[in-house]
């Protein structure tokens, strides 16, 4: 790589979040050349694009495709004259293949040309292979030139360093250090750098790029975010979660310094609390951002398909409508009518009349369209037609119903050309509480990153942030219900008889055990001493350790669901999507776990 002789006293930075279609390599070639354009009055030193734009970060396999690599190649040879009689220096990203390896590479374009081509250590893709593999003095040619693949990270040009992924900055003196990072946008109970250094702690020049929004949003939302800090200052921001290309520009003095000294802070250890997924210093800017990241999800994907109609059940339930909330959400910022999402209340044996009031109430205030279609016939016709016993309510005339259910918004969907929008959430993915094929199943679940416990929360705020007292009421008055899948018939006074806790044990529980069993990656027994710490003024020992081997027991056992799981949104650190988050077997074996529970010695005195 050429080096620069003199260092310049001042620096003139453009980082640009694009808009991209994923694997479509002319639009986005397009969009980089628009906005090379728009650049060129102000002609800054460097022009920053995040990694692997030229095809979009989330392209997977196709990375493998030679068809996509060729036509990112050609683009960049194409891009590459644009940068002549301009000051500035443009980092490029595509997917490089050489001899049976594909590399993610960083492409340098300066003086009309291609500089240089940097190679990622260790890709986000398991697609691409690590640079480690790239045969010595490898070579791409680049039109009638042959350049030079560079794996040395990190990569150095005269005063200024480049780094791809979560690594540390390899020389904290260099003057420009520019950190290509791509990041999903997550909303954590508590904030902590995702970049594996923190930029108030480094002197000179700071640049952070990671891809947006409108990449895939199959299981992560991209965060889209780009800032340039000096010395500890961030000095521009661009956080919004938007589809159109965003560009922030600042003029920097790398020699300047602070007069105040970096504030010297030790990591404060957090200690297990009872509701772990919740904020307690900002929870109302945590639910903005949690609702913010699922409506842009849902956003992209409708995009994508050119749909402009959903379609969801809704029982009166929690997690039914908060995805109510989020689809109003998604339709408001799209500019769309609210009168294209259409509820549907499918009535069965154990639907309470509660139930479909709650619903009711707020699907009226939310202005969207509702249907009821009672099931109790169909189910009737089928289970006879299979020839289930008359008056047995076991598993299958349980489950029957919910695929009567997901058959019906899987046919109306069809029938209006609208997406299936799912409702479960995280806990009952974790627990497998849920029909296999039956309401397991939806086009898109925009709740699938929200654990019970935070869901409740974000439910009441967001229909007070959607609809005022009115909207947060009614969904006080839903967080408070019983959870029910209202699958079994009514008790003599017309209410459900079925309660999922009574089964499953609390939420609040299962959630406890959820982030430090599965997030923190605690021991079982930790994780029981942590839990009785918390919990000791509600629950005893032992019904927490007996809540303990149903969440063991149903994790392992209900991972087949979870093999199978649809398309959506991660939204904390935790993600089980079997694609970009928990990958595990469907036929691991639980033994080790429900061994390690049973052998948990309770004290005579605290049974």
């Amino acid at each position: 790589m050429q080096n620069e002789t003199t260092a310049v006293s001042k620096l003139r930075l453009a980082v640009v979040i694009p808009e991209v279609r994923v694997a479509d390599v002319a639009f986005n070639a397009a969009q980089i050349q628009k906005t090379l354009a728009n650049l060129k009055a102000s002609n800054p030193d460097w022009i920053i694009f995040p990694r692997l734009c030229l095809t979009g970060a989330s392209c997977g396999d196709l990375f493998r495709q030679d068809l996509l690599q060729a036509a990112a190649l050609q683009s960049l040879i194409e891009l590459a004259p644009l940068t002549a009689g301009t000051p500035s220096k443009v980092l490029l990203g595509l997917p490089l293949g050489v001899g049976e390896e594909v590399f993610e590479g960083v492409a340098l374009l300066s003086a009309g040309q291609v500089e240089a081509l940097m190679l990622a250590p260790w890709p986000d893709s398991p697609a691409l292979s690590p640079s480690v593999r790239l045969p010595v003095n490898s070579q791409v040619q680049i039109g009638d030139r042959s350049v030079l693949l560079d794996s040395q990270h990190p990569f150095r040009f005269g005063q200024t360093e480049i780094l791809l992924g979560h690594y540390p900055p390899g020389a904290a003196e260099a003057e420009l250090l520019i950190k290509l990072i791509n990041l999903p946008a997550l909303a954590p109970a508590e904030e902590t750098p995702q970049t594996a250094f923190d930029p108030t702690a480094r002197q000179g020049v700071t640049v952070i790029c990671s891809a947006g929004a409108s990449e895939s949003t199959t299981d992560q939302v991209f965060s889209g975010k780009a800032e340039i800090w000096q010395n500890g200052r961030c000095l521009q921001t661009e956080l919004e979660l938007t589809f159109e290309t965003q560009i922030i520009q600042v003029t920097v003095d790398p020699e300047a310094t602070l007069s105040v000294p970096f504030p010297q802070t030790e990591k404060e250890e957090r200690k297990p609390t009872r509701f772990p997924f919740i904020s307690t210093k900002q929870p109302e800017k945590q639910f903005a951002r949690l609702l913010e990241i699922q409506s842009t999800g849902l956003m992209r994907r409708l995009l994508h398909t050119r749909q402009h109609k959903v379609i969801l059940g809704v029982s009166g339930g929690a997690d039914s409508s908060h995805a109510l909330l989020v689809c109003c959400q998604a339709f408001d910022r799209l500019g769309l009518e609210r009168k294209d999402i259409f509820t549907i209340h499918m009535p069965g044996p154990g639907s309470s009349k509660s139930s479909h009031e709650r619903a009711t109430l707020l699907a009226e205030l939310a202005g969207v369209r509702q249907l009821t279609i009672p099931i109790g016939p169909a189910v009737s016709a089928h289970l006879e037609d299979i020839g289930h016993p008359e008056g047995l309510h076991d598993v299958t005339f349980e489950n029957a119903q919910a695929r009567e259910r997901t058959q019906i918004l899987m046919d109306l969907a069809n029938q209006q050309n609208a997406l299936v929008v799912g409702t479960g959430d995280l806990s009952e993915i974790a627990l497998g509480w849920s029909t296999f094929n039956g309401d397991h199943m939806s086009m898109y679940n925009v709740n699938c990153g929200l654990p019970k416990t935070l869901l409740l929360r974000l439910l009441v705020w967001a229909g007070g942030f959607l609809f005022g007292q009115a909207g947060e009421a009614i969904a006080q008055n839903i967080a408070q219900a019983p959870f029910s899948p209202e699958l079994l018939p009514l008790d003599e006074t017309g209410e459900t008889s079925q309660k999922t806790e009574e089964v499953l044990g609390p939420y609040e529980l299962h959630d406890f055990f959820l982030f430090y069993a599965i997030g923190r990656q605690m021991r079982p027994d930790e994780v029981f001493g942590h839990a009785v710490e918390c919990f000791q003024a509600d629950y005893t020992p032992s019904q927490i350790l007996s809540t303990l081997k149903t969440f063991y027991r149903r994790f392992f056992s209900q991972q087949f669901k979870r093999s199978a799981s649809p398309d959506g949104p991660q939204l904390l650190e935790i993600s089980l999507s079997p694609r970009a988050g928990w990958r595990m077997p469907s036929d691991a074996s639980s033994a080790l776990w429900l061994e390690a529970v049973e052998n948990i010695q309770i004290p005579g005195n605290q049974v």
